[in-house]
């Protein structure tokens, strides 16, 4: 009798890591920015909304492109309506 293969089950696989860090969506990509997702470890106020984002939540890094120090820690849902409110996002 053929023996069947036995595979490991998909909780159980390494996740791939990504390639060149952490993507942010594509909607999320603007001109001039490099804005990344994270979840950190530590809080940060979102200047959208000026509320706490917490540790382990996933948000956005936005860094103007040439000014490190000015990145800043966004909400994904306000970093989103920043755009709509800029005109660089539509839908």
């Amino acid at each position: 009798m053929p023996r069947k293969n036995k595979r490991a089950p998909l909780e159980y696989l390494p996740s791939p890591a990504p390639v060149g860090g952490p993507r942010a969506p594509a909607w999320a990509i603007v001109h001039g920015y490099d804005v990344r997702e994270v979840a950190s470890d530590k809080e940060y106020r979102c200047p959208g909304c000026d509320h706490v984002i917490r540790p382990g939540l996933r948000h956005l890094v936005v860094v103007p492109n040439g000014a490190v120090d000015d990145r800043r820690h966004w909400h994904t849902e306000c970093w989103r309506k920043d755009l709509r409110r800029q005109g660089l996002l539509r839908g």
